[in-house]
């Protein structure tokens, strides 16, 4: 009794000082306080009040009204970048050494200027960017080259493209704990941040630094992934994480499919397409990578082919960074520009008295011949073999006699359909 008797007299004397200062009465410092430290539980899986006995859960319960949605119409998706990034969680990937935080600054850039890259930005946006693997003067000396490409100056990023330089930093944002997985204090921090520079497009590079879990449990990934979609939720919010593939061949992610399932998008960074072979004797180009959307929930697959020229990756098809990309940079469509690249090369050859075989073993294949000769247009090796190939079983072109070699016999070639 005399302790009740004591906490009432506290409560007394802080309920009058905070009449006095204007302050919520004890009551809601004891709600408080019960939120910040709940019950804990009981080994039935329920809460236990101040007796002992079990309590029921409470769930907070807000299923789709039908009747109030009946006359409205849901917002449009909102797109980040056009069919490429739009809210919720993306994952770039991609070997190390390819130039996926090259990219990502890039794209941060973009986003921030509102300026068309991969695709449409319809409109400037906020952009956080935290380069765990970099230091200030690297990451300044990308940018320098970066604004160069959307001629703009430095300044024309100020609050509008934040990057925090955070190499030699613990960047560890989930971890185990005694084998349990959760958040760490780090977690708040971004959090804070996110907030407080108003970004609605976050990136962090890479994941190698912010996931300590294990990357191969599914309910580990997810829950990190979920988790940053949730630090932002009063706005349109896109999370592009970068990654690694695994070491085993043909290796797109590293981890669990979980990856896969976790985020809304996924884009690969590689010197070819996925699921394109390399021939032996075809020689890879340094300054060419392809940025492919391999995984997308609400839109076409895709993808661009980029080329690195004076410190930036300049994607083909797109032009300068500026005005309207109305084309489409789709596989078929890039299948089509093939089949017209090598009627187009027939062409070119005839006029100089040349021309092709249809067979892969002939040292005057056309594809390799086109490579020879620098009529690609920018076609991987891979895209007019197998363009050829398509135009012969369209019976578009053919390959017929078109001359006499020195020893009499038929000189063989490939001509288009109709043509001598």
């Amino acid at each position: 009794m005399g302790a009740e008797r004591d906490y009432d007299a506290l409560a007394d004397a802080v309920d009058r000082e905070a009449q006095a200062a204007e302050l919520p009465p004890m009551e809601a410092y004891q709600d408080e306080a019960a939120a910040q430290h709940p019950p804990k539980r009981n080994g039935k899986g329920s809460y236990a009040n101040g007796n002992g006995e079990p309590e029921p859960h409470t769930y907070i319960r807000s299923p789709l009204d039908w009747s109030a949605l009946e006359e409205r119409e849901p917002a449009a998706r909102v797109w980040q970048i056009s069919h490429w990034l739009t809210a919720g969680p993306a994952l770039l990937a991609g070997a190390g050494g390819i130039g996926k935080t090259l990219l990502a600054q890039t794209v941060g850039t973009a986003l921030a200027l509102g300026r068309r890259f991969i695709d449409d930005i319809p409109q400037p946006m906020r952009v956080l960017f935290w380069a765990c693997e970099d230091d200030h003067d690297e990451l300044w000396r990308r940018q320098v080259a970066i604004c160069r490409y959307f001629e703009v100056p430095l300044r024309a990023l100020q609050e509008k493209l934040v990057i925090q330089p955070r190499l030699g930093m613990d960047n560890t944002l989930f971890s185990l704990s005694f084998g349990s997985p959760g958040w760490t204090a780090l977690r708040n921090e971004l959090a804070s941040q996110c907030q407080d520079y108003k970004a609605d497009v976050l990136l962090l590079d890479n994941i190698g630094q912010t996931f300590g879990g294990s990357e191969n449990d599914r309910h580990h990934v997810t829950a990190f992934v979920n988790g940053l979609s949730g630090i932002v939720t009063d706005r349109p919010f896109s999370t592009i994480l970068l990654g690694h593939p695994s070491k085993q061949p043909n290796s797109e992610f590293s981890g669990s499919t979980a990856w896969e399932n976790a985020v809304r998008m996924r884009w690969y960074m590689g010197t070819k397409l996925p699921d394109q072979k390399q021939d032996e004797e075809e020689i890879e180009d340094p300054n060419v990578r392809y940025l492919a959307k391999r995984k997308t929930n609400y839109t076409v697959k895709d993808y661009r082919k980029l080329t690195y020229q004076d410190g930036v990756f300049m994607p083909e098809g797109v032009g300068v960074p500026s005005g309207s990309f109305t084309d489409r940079y789709t596989f078929a469509q890039r299948q089509e520009e093939a089949e017209e690249v090598i009627l187009w090369a027939i062409g070119e050859l005839k006029a100089i008295q040349m021309s092709g075989r249809a067979s892969p073993s002939s040292p005057d294949y056309l594809p390799k011949k086109m490579v020879q000769m620098k009529l690609t247009r920018g076609c991987s090796d891979r895209e007019l073999r197998d363009a050829l190939n398509r135009l012969l079983l369209k019976q578009r072109v053919k390959e017929i006699e078109v001359g006499r070699l020195s020893n009499r016999l038929p000189r063989m070639g490939v001509v288009a359909t109709g043509t001598t």
